[in-house]
């Protein structure tokens, strides 16, 4: 007798055990429905279980009757739930025979907890049930009870039949859920005919019919669980070869890209070369003309020597820009000497001076030393093409107020900085996110060619440097920042 209830009782934790294993797996995954069936069939076949102890432990017909109507209940959810979980499982569509059947286990649910008296009769002496050893109370089963437990015996059956059609289709863990299940018909049959009084044994059902239909079920599941946990290591080591994969072919198209870059950017300082030698040559060319006129008059040869002074000074310069330009192209930045910026933007002063007239006043508040790395006849470059930018700014606005230019340096950010400020119309909104931009320009055709403020953004990131804009009713700032000249040189902080 002891260990029949312990058989009993140990099988109805087991059950909870599966019961909230699978619960909690669902709650997690609330794609894996099979999951919930199978916690719906754990958690009655753990009721089945307790209420068998409860019958092994009674003593009155009071005992009998509560642990048979705990049973009662329970069956219904666990029949129910194996039902669920088969159709679910082999991906069977029989809507009306689940409606049928969730209709049929709620009414017999409804039976045990409001009517119970129509399953049991307490008016009739309990049966003694004996068996290897042991003997407990049963109630007589009315004849609806009957009735009920012969039309569950059926339901009890679909599942079998579903399992041997998939076994059939190879589907996978038929075999085993067809053997749990073979376990389980066979309690079940047993049980039904004892529940009839068709023979007089113990109930199967509780102690092992249902115990082993939970861990079939479950070892089928878990199965699944393990198959996909191998699959998702192996569609991992695919994703690992695949993003390193990836990642090389994205590294190649980076080096194509830098490539590409770096051939967009020698086009742009090829064309900026031409622009900026334009200069040079127009007055290299009016002394060539002048000279085949003192040529031909035979003029001063002192004055002939002069004229040609400025034409070599003139291809000179005009040697250095294209040498510089196309030496930043190919290597970064060109010639790499330390020099003052404050020093390099006075030196461009007259020159814009004399560009802007005595109707754009220009003033200049430069900080000294400033040290930087880099080319300074470039940066020069860029400090001038600033500054005659704000001048045809200037040019074509008319206003009351004066117009002036700033020219302001000072240190910032562990380097230098640059800021060419007018008072100006300023720039639109939209136009302002693209005046960086190659063969971008607001100029009108043959006035300016686009290259000017994307030749200054290139020499500046050249040089490690960051250039912006900021432009509003009160007029433009361009900054420019060039990192110190021993930034490198310094220990991290």
């Amino acid at each position: 007798m002891g260990a029949e209830v312990l058989l009993a009782t140990a099988a109805a934790v087991a059950c909870v055990y599966a019961a909230l294993f699978h619960g909690w797996v669902f709650v997690q995954h609330r794609a894996a429905r099979d999951h919930l069936w199978v916690a719906v069939t754990a958690a009655g076949a753990a009721t089945v279980s307790f209420g068998t102890v409860e019958m092994y432990l009674g003593r009155s017909v009071a005992d009998a009757l509560r642990a048979q109507q705990l049973q009662a209940l329970a069956v219904p959810t666990l029949t129910g739930g194996l039902l669920h979980f088969s159709v679910c499982r082999f991906r069977i569509s029989a809507p009306r025979l689940i409606r049928s059947a969730d209709i049929f286990f709620t009414g017999i649910a409804l039976l045990c907890l409001l009517a119970p008296e129509r399953l049991f009769d307490p008016s009739q002496p309990p049966q003694r049930i004996l068996g290897f050893g042991f003997s407990f109370l049963q109630l007589e089963f009315t004849p609806l009870a009957k009735l009920l437990l012969a039309v569950s015996l059926c339901y009890f059956v679909t599942p079998v039949v579903f399992c041997v059609q998939a076994h059939r289709r190879g589907e996978r863990g038929a075999s085993s859920l067809l053997i749990a299940l073979g376990v389980y018909l066979v309690a079940g049959v047993n049980d039904s005919a004892v529940g009839l009084g068709i023979w007089n044994t113990p109930y199967l059902m509780p102690t092992g019919g249902y115990l082993a239909l939970v861990v079939g079920i479950s070892s089928i599941l878990m199965r699944d669980f393990a198959l996909a946990m191998d699959e998702a290591e192996r569609l991992g080591g695919q994703l690992q070869l695949l993003a390193r994969a990836r990642t090389d072919a994205l590294r190649a198209v980076e080096l194509q890209l830098a490539r590409g870059e770096q051939l967009a950017a020698i086009g742009t300082l090829a064309a900026g070369v031409a622009h900026e030698i334009n200069n040079p040559l127009a007055y290299v060319n009016a002394n060539l003309n002048q000279l085949e006129a003192f040529w031909c008059s035979e003029a001063d040869a002192a004055e002939v020597e002069e004229i040609l002074g400025e034409c070599r000074e003139g291809l000179t310069r005009v040697s250095a820009i294209a040498s510089d330009l196309l030496r930043m192209a190919r290597d970064g930045v060109g010639e790499q000497a330390e020099f003052d910026l404050s020093a390099v933007v006075r030196s461009i002063v007259p020159l814009v001076e004399r560009e802007a007239g005595a109707a754009i006043r220009l003033s200049a508040q430069l900080e000294a030393p400033l040290p930087v790395r880099g080319s300074a006849r470039l940066v020069g470059q860029v400090a001038l093409n600033l500054v005659l930018n704000a001048i045809h700014a200037l040019e074509a606005w008319s206003s009351s107020q004066a117009p002036c230019i700033e020219l302001r340096t000072r240190a910032a950010r562990d380097g230098a900085e640059l800021v060419v400020r007018d008072n100006g119309p300023g720039i639109p909104p939209e136009v302002l996110g693209r005046v960086f931009e190659p063969s971008f320009t607001t100029k009108p055709i043959g006035v300016g060619s686009g290259l000017g403020l994307a030749l200054v953004r290139l020499i500046v990131t050249r040089h490690g440097g960051e250039i912006q804009a900021e432009s509003g009713p009160d007029g433009t700032a361009i900054t420019v920042w060039l990192p110190d000249a021993h930034a490198a040189e310094r220990p991290a902080a």
